[in-house]
C-alpha cells in the first residue's frame, strides 16, 4: 500500500520529439493515481507546479494506511525527460511530510509507527530514479521505470482531474 504512494513522486519525462506528459497541468489539472471515478477518491494526488526546461515541484498527497484511513503530504520535485515524468526517490520528502487522519494530526505514537513502516518500505528504492510513462486515452496506463527499467509490477491507473471536480485521497 506503501508503494502506490512512493510512485506517485514521479511522472512521464519529455523530449522534444515526445508530447509534453504534464501538458495537462497547464490546463489546470491535478494528476489522480489509482482514481475511483464512483467515490471520487484517489489513492493519491499530485499537484504539480512546472518551473521551466521540464523541471518540477510536485506536492503529493496519498492514502499510507486504509484502516484508520492515514494520508501523508509530502513536497518533492523532477524533472521531464524523453517523454517521462521522473524524480528521485528521497525518503527525505517522505520524512517531512504531514501525516494526518481525517484531517487531524496523529497522535505521537501513531505518527511515529506508520512513518517508520514508511520509511522501511520506502529503503529498496531510496536514491533511485522512479519514472512515469502514459499510454491510452482518459484512464491511462501509466508504466513505471526505476533507473531505467521498466518494472510492470509497479504499473498503475491514473486520471487527471480539475480541482473541482472534488476527488480527494481515499480508497
Amino acid at each position: 500500500m506503501l508503494l502506490p504512494l512512493a510512485l506517485a513522486l514521479l511522472a512521464p519525462v519529455q523530449t522534444d520529439a515526445a508530447p509534453d506528459p504534464l501538458a495537462p497541468v497547464k490546463a489546470g489539472r491535478i494528476r489522480c493515481i489509482d482514481p475511483d471515478r464512483a467515490a471520487r477518491t484517489c489513492g493519491t494526488l499530485v499537484h504539480y507546479t512546472l518551473r521551466g526546461d521540464g523541471a518540477f515541484d510536485a506536492q503529493v498527497t496519498g492514502v499510507v494506511n486504509r484502516e484508520p484511513l492515514i494520508v501523508l503530504e509530502y513536497a518533492t520535485f523532477g524533472q521531464v525527460r524523453d517523454g517521462a515524468v521522473c524524480s528521485r526517490i528521497r525518503p527525505a520528502d517522505f520524512n517531512a511530510g504531514k501525516l494526518t487522519s481525517n484531517g487531524t494530526a496523529l497522535s505521537p505514537a501513531l505518527e511515529t509507527n506508520t512513518r517508520a513502516k514508511l520509511l522501511e518500505a520506502l529503503q529498496p528504492l531510496a536514491g533511485h530514479e522512479r519514472c512515469y510513462r502514459d499510454s491510452g486515452a482518459g484512464e491511462l496506463t501509466v508504466h513505471v521505470t526505476i533507473d531505467g527499467l521498466l518494472r510492470p509490477d509497479m504499473s498503475q491507473s491514473a486520471i487527471w482531474v480539475l480541482p473541482e471536480d472534488g476527488y480527494a485521497p481515499g480508497r
